[in-house]
């Protein structure tokens, strides 16, 4: 549950391939990985979201990419958006609150979790717009505290209040990339951190990379709970 690592194989999950039409994740860090050298500082960069050993080693194969566009990384949120809400469509409201699709998650608390960490790169955004630096904020809890935290927080929350933030901070998402300087989006000596990874990973680090970590316990889930058809 605490999203420590990243698995690389680039099926949706343990149900099936993922639909030929949608971006893996190798292809969208071959659409924008750029100039990385050092395994020790990308696993440093990436210690905000999940991204893990598999993750750091994956990166470092694809850093022979081209430069990242807000244009093409605003698309790839998008296509990304959109099947991970074809999947919560599968689930339905009346299942989004039904425990144990992951550990002890809802697909409730699944989104809750998404949302945080998605409110996180949104908040990091305007904090650069607004004093043209970086500073990750501290809120002295460990990634396992802190995800537990967020879960507690949603249980008490309307499923259709969740899912509605969750379209609301993801429309936030995508404004704040749309409008970021390509240079931004890939120097990261530009907002005073290290360079050895460009700032729009850690946007996909948090996005759709996390949907594809989540996606396959819920793919899982629904083949263990669709209705039996006589």
């Amino acid at each position: 549950m605490a999203d420590s690592s990243y698995d690389t194989d680039e099926t949706s999950g343990a149900t099936g391939a993922r639909e030929p039409s949608r971006l893996s994740r190798r292809n969208a860090f071959k659409a924008g990985a750029a100039g990385m050298a050092s395994m020790a500082g990308m696993a440093w960069a990436l210690t905000l979201g999940h991204g893990g050993a598999d993750l750091v080693k994956e990166l470092a194969h694809l850093a022979q990419g081209r430069p990242m566009t807000a244009a093409r990384l605003t698309d790839i949120l998008r296509t990304e958006r959109a099947q991970w809400n074809a999947l919560l469509a599968q689930v339905g409201p009346n299942r989004m609150e039904i425990p144990g699709v992951e550990g002890t998650w809802s697909v409730k608390e699944l989104v809750a979790h998404l949302t945080w960490y998605e409110r996180a790169v949104v908040d990091g955004a305007r904090q650069i717009t607004s004093t043209g630096t970086f500073t990750r904020p501290n809120d002295g809890l460990g990634m396992d505290e802190r995800n537990a935290r967020i879960a507690a927080e949603s249980r008490a929350r309307p499923a259709d209040e969740v899912l509605a933030e969750a379209d609301d901070v993801f429309a936030q998402l995508l404004k704040v990339i749309a409008t970021c300087p390509d240079d931004l989006l890939n120097n990261a000596k530009l907002l005073g951190l290290p360079d050895d990874v460009p700032p729009w990973m850690r946007v996909a680090n948090n996005s759709y990379l996390h949907y594809q970590q989540h996606e396959r316990s819920i793919r899982s889930w629904l083949a263990q709970h669709e209705p039996v058809h006589r």
